[in-house]
């Protein structure tokens, strides 16, 4: 599904990518190379969100949220096992991290099951994997255990028995040390001052600093065995590292299905979590109307419900072109958004947030219309901007685009304004494309041959307003005497409250009755 830049910002698309983002990096890398779903995907689009409600029903929702961070905290395991396939060698540390890898699918197949989550959607848990790395396991870290190597314990041995001696030989050379210079000395090195002792040293220790103060002295040890356990030690756990890592690398495939099983999960559970906070219903899929029944436009109702201000559901029904009239300030951007949003909200396999649908997945939605800046590098007026993106919306609809038109022609005369908007809306239909046309100009869905809703518009007659009121408290007089359903328009009936919102913002009561007289005169 194609949008421009402007189209998803209008339509929220951008708002909705960023609010089912997976958390993780396997989430994320899933979602990279999946497209939205378009004409012909409707089985694949409509199994995705039927998962999405069904989990969204049967999980808990604080346990959504713990999965997910559990699922977040899981770290990436994909690449040491990657080196390990190609012969690269693997570092204890890189043994670590695969055990951190194994004790994070524990953790999320722990959250996932008290979140009450499908048995089948339950991750991996790679025993084979865990089972190779368990010797070396004990308290959470990790250790090269002697049952990684064969050679391991004897090497180990015979360091410990080389260690033994050189420990015994130390101790023979500090009580020689003690009794020749009464130095008692400490540490591998230790110092010798001057002023204490400055003759010559026993033949059993060697300076390796001195200054015209002290002396800096290590005993003199050769145990050539050491050395060679040291050594035989290094090979062994070499070759223990090297086994390892090549029995590590027979379970790439096993790891592989598991990151990506984590992927589509990251990616299930983000759309979940969308749709226990706003709702939402698996839609019917059809090729010939976009239909909802108390949608909810998520990015306004987000808004909305930061400043405690409540939101209205609506319901429309389109099937090819039809006109949307109704008062200012009653939500017909709105719900020309609303439409575009559910539809974007199928084609990202997201349940639209709605008690009922019927939505095509489309090829494009592009929108028309509403504050088109001006390019003034090119020295186009609004109004030409407004007119160069009709056009080439025009040339690219097609019976699978949705084409949202908000206010088209406004910025010019009316009388040339309402007859470009006519034919406009008259070339939409022979492009056989979806369109929504949101306009205060009269009569142009009779004469375009569209399908004509309104906005309900207020409910009642607005309470004057008192002088220096504030503006936040006129608009929620406003926001609750106005009713934002759509709904089936009486033609002829363009009425758009204009000069009762007009006197509620605070023009003179003289103009507004001057206004009402000169508008009831016709």
């Amino acid at each position: 599904m194609i949008a421009d830049a402007l189209t998803a910002e209008r339509i929220g698309l951008d708002w909705l990518r960023a609010a089912v983002a997976p958390l993780g990096a396997f989430g994320r890398a899933v979602d990279e190379t999946l497209a939205p779903y378009g004409p012909g995907d409707e089985d694949a689009a409509r199994a995705e969100i039927a998962e999405v409600v069904a989990c969204a029903q049967l999980m808990d929702d604080e346990g959504v949220m713990r999965a997910r961070a559990a699922l977040r905290a899981v770290p990436e395991a994909s690449p040491i096992v990657a080196r390990a396939r190609v012969g690269d060698p693997l570092a204890d540390v890189d043994f670590y991290e695969l055990g951190r890898f194994i004790d994070g699918l524990d953790a999320l197949a722990r959250a996932w099951d008290a979140a009450g989550g499908d048995a089948g959607r339950r991750p991996p848990l790679l025993d084979g994997l865990r089972a190779l790395l368990a010797p070396g396991r004990a308290g959470g870290g990790f250790y090269l255990d002697d049952a990684f190597g064969a050679g391991l314990r004897d090497a180990r041995a015979a360091l410990a028995a080389a260690e033994a001696a050189y420990d015994a030989r130390r101790e023979e050379i500090a009580a020689l040390v003690r009794d020749a210079i009464g130095v008692d000395p400490v540490g591998e090195e230790f110092v010798v001052l001057r002023d204490a002792y400055d003759g010559a040293l026993p033949d059993v220790v060697r300076v390796v600093r001195e200054t015209p103060t002290y002396r800096v002295v290590v005993p003199a040890i050769v145990i050539p065995e050491r050395d060679a356990a040291f050594a035989r030690l290094a090979e062994e756990e070499e070759a223990a590292r090297r086994t390892l890592a090549e029995r590590i690398a027979r379970e790439a495939d096993a790891v592989r299905a598991t990151t990506r099983a984590l992927g589509a999960l990251d990616r299930l559970l983000a759309r979940v979590a969308f749709a226990q906070r706003w709702g939402g219903c698996v839609p019917t899929f059809a090729s010939d109307r976009i239909a909802c029944v108390d949608a909810t436009f998520a990015p306004l109702a987000d808004a909305l419900g930061a400043r405690a201000h409540p939101y209205t559901p609506i319901s429309f029904d389109l099937r090819g072109v039809t006109v949307l009239t109704g008062p200012n300030m009653g939500g017909k951007t709105a719900a020309l958004a609303a439409a575009g949003f559910a539809c974007a909200c199928a084609a990202l396999g997201v349940a639209p947030p709605a008690r009922e649908a019927t939505l095509p997945l489309l090829d494009a939605i592009a929108w028309v219309g509403g504050d088109v800046a001006a390019d003034r590098t090119r020295l186009l007026s609004s109004y030409a901007a407004e007119i160069l993106r009709a056009r080439d919306v025009l040339r690219a609809a097609s019976p699978r685009s949705l084409v949202l038109v908000d206010e088209f022609a406004r910025t010019t005369g009316p009388r040339e304004g309402r007859a470009l908007l006519v034919a406009f809306a008259e070339a939409l239909h022979a492009s056989g494309a979806f369109a929504l046309i949101a306009t205060h100009f009269d009569g142009v869905a009779a004469a375009s041959g569209a399908a004509h809703l309104r906005i309900a518009g207020l409910r009642e007659r607005l309470p004057a307003t008192a002088d220096g009121e504030r503006l936040d408290a006129v608009l929620d007089a406003i926001a609750a005497a106005m009713d934002y359903r759509v709904v089936a328009a009486v033609e002829g009936s363009t009425d758009s409250d204009a000069l009762a919102l007009a006197e509620l913002l605070g023009l003179p009561d003289a103009l507004v009755a001057r206004a009402r007289t000169l508008h009831e005169a016709g």
